[in-house]
């Protein structure tokens, strides 16, 4: 009689649990459709290249857009690691554009760019851009991301549909395979 209550405990543990991370995994991050207004900016690419931004992110191929800074020790380098990870999943690292906007345009120059993108053995088609600290604040405005006061900022992803134009706001931390999937969702 114990060894059955004791069975019938373990089991509707294993079945609570079970259900608690089938939930878990479809809060993890939250999406929606957004339009984004892209400002007329000209930023700089980690080579140190004039960008024009809405030519930059107005392409018929998935763009993936994130805002970081390279101080940062926290959410950052999570991801880049997630960026990397996902280039390198992909048959060809160039069938979607990167994008990593600094937030923080007085530290990262082109150079400090260069050097994490280096680090983070980004591929081609991953692009860090720099820029003044008013057209960054411009930028960051277009795209609702909350100001940073570098210990703790906005940490959304921003997928734009190559045949629709519509961005997905991703707000949460996303897996290796949630990238995957969110691609999979811009090529239909």
């Amino acid at each position: 009689m114990k060894t059955k209550a004791i069975l019938s405990l373990l089991a509707i543990i294993a079945i609570t649990a079970l259900l608690y991370f089938l939930t878990l995994d479809e809060e993890r991050y939250h999406r929606t459709q957004v339009d984004y207004p892209i400002p007329p900016v000209t930023l700089l690419d980690e080579h140190g290249q004039p960008v024009v931004l809405r030519d930059f992110l107005l392409v018929d191929k998935p763009v993936m857009l994130e805002f970081l800074f390279t101080s940062c020790t926290t959410l950052c380098p999570n991801q880049a690691v997630q960026f990397a990870n996902f280039q390198k999943k992909l048959p060809n690292s160039e069938q979607v554009r990167l994008v990593s906007i600094t937030v923080d345009p007085e530290t990262d120059t082109p150079a400090v760019l260069n050097h994490y993108l280096h680090q983070y053995q980004a591929l081609p088609g991953w692009d860090f851009l720099t820029g003044s600290k008013s057209d960054i604040k411009q930028v960051m405005t277009a795209f609702n991301i909350k100001p940073s006061d570098m210990i703790t900022h906005d940490s959304s992803l921003l997928l734009r549909h190559p045949k629709t134009g519509q961005w997905t706001r991703i707000d949460g931390q996303l897996s290796s395979q949630d990238f995957i999937h969110e691609h999979q969702l811009l090529l239909q």
